[in-house]
């Protein structure tokens, strides 16, 4: 049975997936077309740690992590139905995202993975 705490976290997942996938499709096409990362209000986007990998590592990494926020989305589909492998994977995946949120400098995504681990913990034992 799903709480609205649950439906809380469920939204959450989705929301963060959908926005990583959305926002970093468009960053990667420009990357990978000019072979420099795009810049936005004078700040680079995607700039971090990673960069000292070179501009073909970075597109790979980011095709990575679009592929482990996409399956946030899974794991948000399985939490609207209150499934405990839903929190699994959300936990798998947000271990994941934490090296992309410091190889790029994401500085949003923290805010979504300590919201989303607090939920979490609170729905944990609801979920079946």
């Amino acid at each position: 049975m799903r709480t609205s705490l649950t439906t809380a976290i469920s939204v959450l997942f989705y929301v963060d997936g959908f926005l990583w996938v959305i926002s970093l499709i468009p960053t990667l096409r420009y990357a990978f077309a000019n072979k420099a990362l795009p810049t936005m209000g004078g700040v680079r986007l995607l700039s971090g740690p990673f960069e000292s990998l070179g501009i073909d590592a970075m597109i790979v990494a980011g095709i990575v992590f679009i592929a482990v926020s996409a399956m946030k989305i899974l794991a948000a589909h399985w939490l609207w139905n209150a499934r405990m492998d839903g929190a699994v994977l959300g936990l798998i995946l947000m271990g994941l995202s934490v090296i992309f949120w410091y190889g790029f400098e994401l500085p949003i995504g923290p805010l979504f993975g300590i919201a989303e681990v607090v939920l979490l913990a609170l729905v944990w034992r609801t979920l079946r």
